[in-house]
């Protein structure tokens, strides 16, 4: 068994818990900071991961000023808006994946805090969540977090039927771990019938872990901004 964190649903501080909940966000992952973090905030002691997982996130956003503004970038403007103001409540630092380069390693926090685990679609599996979750920002705090005895997640893939591959109408995810994102982009674009385009990524879908998926807009939404990338 190996070191590592508590994760949300043991995170102790349910302040933190209830004002991200409001806003449809939650803790994915929670883990003591490393030496590249505290040399630029030496004052950090831990760092929570916020993201969103499975439904809840979209009924909330979708009606924020950033997304009804009609301005490019909404998801991010709102998560730093967010981000900053509870970074200001509990006098810590709101990190985002997308201020960058250089990027903020996400993904290896996440894998450090034993809550993800790569997929064979290349993407993340989160424990609970599946690949129905995303990161809107890390949260440094000053105060430490307990730790406790916790195993690394593991994915299921390799036991897995994966209808994933299968499921993909162009062979996007045919090597593994590596997604060809121009293929799956220009069939997309190119018929916006497909029940990729309309219902969101059939290999996503049919992957079996995680608690659901999205809501049907926020698919919808995801895949119009794809198509346009």
């Amino acid at each position: 068994m190996d070191s590592a964190c508590k994760g949300s649903d043991l995170w102790s501080d349910p302040t933190i818990t209830v004002q991200l909940k409001q806003h449809g966000l939650q803790i994915l992952g929670a883990l003591p900071t490393d030496n590249d973090i505290q040399t630029q905030y030496p004052w950090a002691k831990s760092l929570l991961l916020i993201g969103h997982g499975g439904q809840g996130y979209w009924p909330v956003f979708s009606q924020s000023p950033e997304f009804l503004d009609q301005q490019p970038d909404p998801i991010d403007r709102w998560s730093q808006r967010i981000g900053d103001e509870l970074a200001n409540q509990h006098q810590g630092r709101a990190l985002y994946p997308f201020s960058g380069p250089p990027y903020w390693p996400f993904l290896s926090w996440a894998n450090t805090a034993n809550s993800t685990a790569p997929s064979r679609l290349g993407m993340h599996l989160h424990r609970d969540y599946g690949l129905w979750h995303s990161y809107r920002f890390a949260l440094l705090l000053p105060n430490e977090i307990e730790k406790e005895a916790a195993s690394a997640y593991q994915a299921p893939c390799p036991n897995c039927q994966q209808m994933c591959v299968s499921n993909c109408p162009v062979d996007a995810f045919e090597e593994v771990g590596v997604y060809d994102v121009a293929t799956c982009r220009s069939y997309v674009r190119e018929n916006p019938q497909s029940a990729c385009f309309t219902g969101g990524c059939l290999a996503r879908l049919a992957c079996p872990e995680g608690r659901g998926s999205h809501e049907l807009a926020q698919h919808q939404y995801h895949m119009q901004v794809f198509a346009k990338g």
